[in-house]
């Protein structure tokens, strides 16, 4: 029998400190969601918006650094901003092509 890690990660996402959506991420492995942001990857969840969220880019605060989320229907995707700025796009291609 294999020994296997998965992580849940809940996260709520605020604006002027009020709730716009709540955003799960399931993810396989020992690495923390911080750690994996600080190094420059991105992560994909699930996403449940509430009345006012935004659709689309916008910044975003995670761990007490810059960041970015981008909401899509139920999903949302969250990365470091260097990230963003260099190549956002690429991020999004690795996480495609991981699936």
């Amino acid at each position: 029998m294999t020994e296997q890690i998965i992580t849940i990660t809940g996260l709520e996402f605020t604006t002027e400190g009020r709730p716009i959506a709540h955003g799960v991420i399931i993810r396989e492995g020992v690495s923390s969601l911080e750690e994996t942001i600080k190094a420059g990857g991105a992560q994909m969840g699930t996403l449940h918006p509430m009345s006012g969220c935004p659709a689309g880019r916008v910044e975003a605060k995670f761990a007490g650094q810059g960041a970015t989320a981008v909401f899509f229907g139920e999903r949302f995707l969250l990365a470091a901003e260097e990230e963003w700025k260099s190549d956002w796009l690429s991020s999004l291609r690795r996480l495609v092509a991981a699936l």
